[in-house]
């Protein structure tokens, strides 16, 4: 089995667990996505000292996301360019936060434009706000688009599928039937594995990691009525047609 993992946190775990994930030989690749300036920065050291774990550099959505931040971010993104896989994770949030909507959403076009100058991918985090990303997407039709978590409404999922999108799915599909249902009703050629770790566990008490996408494999492999290997794949040709072509 190899391990595909679009979408970690990998300045969240410990070198220890970093350590793991470089010598499981069933993982072939894992992006550590970013959240602020100093998430990217700790990020980039970390993929360059474990090169299976590939740099997402972004601005995550926070309460206090400034104009300022975007300046900064650009300047790092484009210092460190050949290190960069993908944006992320960039996006909107309207569930913890609202007062700074309109400057998410002026951050968020900004960097979906970076991207395009890039030619680089961007992994999207959306909450409660997932019409109006959706609606901004649409104006971007040459980037290519991974929607990480998604759990909007499949009125909304079929949207996303319909403007090219990808959807990550994390490794607790084992135990939610969003997840289950939406592997079932999004093209098998637009799904991804990810365990957004440490968070999203499989296991309930227990830390996520890049080797529990095993559990999201086999859950898919019986949503799809079909075998392991075949799921395996499938995801990694995915893969392939979004940072390898």
């Amino acid at each position: 089995m190899m391990i595909i993992d679009i979408h970690m946190h990998a300045d969240f775990l410990s070198e220890k667990k970093l350590n793991e994930i470089q010598e499981d030989k069933k993982i072939s690749f894992v992006i550590t996505n970013s959240v602020n300036l100093e998430s990217c920065r700790r990020n980039l050291q970390i993929s360059k000292i474990f090169p299976k774990i590939k740099l997402a550099a972004g601005l995550y959505p926070e309460e206090n996301l400034k104009l300022s931040d975007f300046e900064k971010l650009e300047r790092f993104i484009l210092d460190n360019k050949n290190h960069i896989v993908a944006l992320g994770e960039i996006g909107l949030d309207l569930h913890e936060t609202k007062d700074n909507f309109e400057t998410q959403k002026v951050i968020f076009i900004k960097q979906l434009e970076l991207a395009r100058k890039l030619k680089i991918p961007v992994i999207i985090h959306t909450r409660k706000a997932e019409k109006e990303v959706l609606d901004i997407i649409d104006k971007f039709k040459d980037l290519k688009v991974i929607l990480h978590c998604f759990s909007g409404n499949f009125k909304l999922v079929r949207m996303g599928v319909g403007i090219g999108c990808y959807f990550s799915v994390p490794a607790n599909i084992t135990r939610s039937e969003h997840f289950q249902k939406m592997v079932k009703e999004v093209p098998r050629e637009r799904i991804l594995t990810e365990t957004d770790s440490p968070y999203l566990s499989p296991f309930i008490g227990r830390e996520n990691e890049p080797a529990f996408i095993n559990e999201s494999i086999k859950k898919i492999s019986e949503m799809w009525s079909v075998s392991e290997d075949e799921v395996e794949k499938q995801i990694e040709k995915n893969f392939n047609s979004i940072f390898k072509e």
